[in-house]
């Protein structure tokens, strides 16, 4: 586990003292740091060749107080966006999710703007007001328009339609309210909680 990732499992067990960062919860705590990790890359400036997480992590020690008032309150806001956006199904109900057809998980296979696109979305969605799932959300939302279209990307009118339509739809995401996503737990996992 990171420093990062240590400082913000503390963070979330005081807000909410239920997920357990060592069982079922950690992903949880793992999506947490990797929002941080993606709100930060918005707001830090990065030397050539230097990962994000190392400079989080150099922060983090020598920047120690400011830092932790800083993660204390995003946390904060993460967690209140956590309980808004993700809503738990128990059980193994069917939710109704939209399958992409084979042809748009080939592109979304082989799209070498994958990543681009998915920074870009990141950053509306962020720029937007949302924290929580910010990687989750920008990767349906580029699913969602690679199943609609066929686009070239080789043709720059194609692309950038493209990019003004997923971009739009990420903006709508972040002004729409109630859960965006849902996440199915297993009997064991309620009848571990149950039992404490």
């Amino acid at each position: 586990m990171s420093i990062i990732e240590e400082i913000i499992s503390l963070k979330i067990k005081k807000i909410d003292p239920t997920p357990n960062d060592q069982a079922y919860d950690r992903k949880v705590i793992q999506l947490a740091c990797k929002d941080f990790v993606n709100y930060m890359k918005t707001k830090v400036k990065l030397s050539y060749k230097q990962s994000i997480e190392d400079k989080l992590e150099k922060i983090a020690l020598k920047q120690h107080s400011e830092f932790d008032s800083f993660l204390t309150v995003w946390t904060g806001i993460w967690v209140k966006k956590w309980k808004e956006r993700v809503k738990l199904v128990i059980g193994n109900k069917q939710t109704e999710t939209s399958k992409a057809p084979e042809k748009s998980e080939l592109t979304w296979q082989t799209n070498q703007f994958k990543e681009e696109l998915i920074d870009a979305l990141i950053t509306t969605l962020l720029n937007n007001g949302e924290i929580c799932g910010t990687e989750i959300m920008a990767q349906h939302i580029l699913k969602q328009e690679l199943s609609k279209s066929d686009v070239n990307f080789d043709d720059k009118k194609q692309a950038l339609t493209f990019l003004g339509n997923i971009l739009h739809s990420a903006h709508e995401i972040a002004k729409t309210s109630g859960p965006l996503m849902f996440v199915e737990i297993n009997k064991t996992y309620y009848n571990s909680i149950v039992k404490l």
